[in-house]
């Protein structure tokens, strides 16, 4: 009796555990979202699957998001670069600087500032197994994704999926 009972509270903690995981992204998600209609800028929530942590990111300047499909995207993917944000003055003025070879630009976001913008770590023995967003043709299983909140109220339809490494798993869902 012991023994079960044990196993039966620990598996009632990791899904409080992943209940808890499941309300800081849902909160996460709530504050880019004011913040990007306060502020009117572009605000991203920053996943990392590897480390299982998550951080806000916020514009300084225009975003528009290239297709998942584009040749140009997966020349700068394959360089090693990151292609999803682009700042369209950074890319204007590329593609005048060299109109044989048009360059997206650099992204430009940067970390929001202040000590409780830090990347988290989610609940212990929890882990993001998986991150669904339109601008990546395939789910996201490792590395860093991005879900992206817009002036004006906009972000895109995503699903994150959360683990507590045995067969359960919890998705937090963002509409649109």
């Amino acid at each position: 009796l012991v023994v079960s009972a044990s196993g039966y509270a620990f598996g009632a903690l990791t899904r409080t555990q992943l209940r808890a995981s499941c309300m800081k992204i849902a909160a996460a998600s709530r504050w880019a979202f004011n913040r990007a209609a306060a502020q009117g800028t572009t605000i991203r929530i920053r996943f990392d699957l590897d480390s299982d942590q998550v951080s806000f990111e916020e514009a300084h300047g225009r975003v528009s998001l290239a297709r998942t499909n584009d040749r140009r995207r997966r020349e700068i993917e394959r360089d090693g670069d990151e292609a999803t944000a682009v700042d369209p003055w950074v890319a204007a003025q590329a593609r005048l600087s060299k109109t044989i070879r048009p360059s997206f630009g650099a992204s430009p976001f940067s970390a929001v500032e202040g000590r409780r913008y830090a990347p988290q770590r989610l609940s212990d023995r929890v882990t993001i197994e998986r991150l669904q967003t339109p601008h990546e043709q395939r789910p996201r299983t490792s590395g860093v994704g991005h879900l992206y909140f817009f002036p004006g109220g906009f972000t895109e339809h995503s699903v994150i999926w959360l683990s507590d490494g045995s067969d359960t798993i919890f998705s937090v869902e963002v509409h649109p």
